[in-house]
């Protein structure tokens, strides 16, 4: 398999893509906001190395996309009266959902047995995971501390021999995605990005 792709998701193809996820590779793809370190969640030492590229020292601050709500049950503990339904009704969107983690969750991808929860609104992404079956973790590129980039060619630079480059028609948007906790009543706003969360 050759390594360092570059390209939109229509040039390379989403079956590359989840066949580099797959085998344990890191991969730089767009999301609904900013661009990402993305890697199969269920590969440990896949998330180790984004600790590394980052330099962090310590597990969280991972985002754990999902393809639909009913893939990420089994990640979540449990759902507050009927927030499950409320978020189905929000998702896919910029919005990551705080929420009381599994037990059988990683460590590596938990912080305070909590998760962050997301289905993107970019159909490709939700596409390579349905086929890997399983999440995708997702964090900004960066190192820890500093600003995420937003340009394929700075990012190629800062980190090197990554399995995928994807960039996207366009510069990609600099807003994160908003982060809402809701394992407390009333949900708790931890971070204003993308996605306007006005509810009650």
């Amino acid at each position: 398999m050759e390594k360092n792709l570059r390209g939109y998701f229509e040039y390379v193809g989403i079956n590359v893509i989840s066949e580099l996820l797959a085998e344990g590779n890191i991969t730089v793809l767009p999301t609904d906001t900013i661009y990402g370190f993305h890697c199969l969640a269920v590969k440990r030492s896949s998330v180790e190395k984004i600790l590394s590229l980052k330099g962090n020292r310590k597990a969280g601050g991972f985002v754990l996309l999902f393809s639909n709500v009913s893939m990420a049950d089994g990640w979540v503990s449990t759902w507050r009266d009927d927030l499950r339904g409320m978020l189905s009704s929000i998702w896919p969107a910029p919005l990551t959902a705080v929420l009381p983690a599994s037990k059988f969750v990683d460590p590596l991808l938990k912080h305070e047995e909590k998760i962050a929860v997301r289905i993107p609104a970019k159909k490709e992404l939700r596409d390579i995971i349905d086929i890997l079956g399983y999440p995708l973790v997702s964090t900004s590129v960066n190192k820890t501390g500093c600003k995420p980039l937003t340009r394929i060619s700075e990012i190629i630079t800062v980190f090197p021999g990554l399995g995928a480059y994807i960039s996207r028609k366009g510069r990609t948007p600099v807003r994160p995605s908003t982060i809402v906790e809701f394992g407390i009543s009333p949900p708790k706003v931890l971070r204003r990005g993308a996605y306007n969360w006005s509810h009650s």
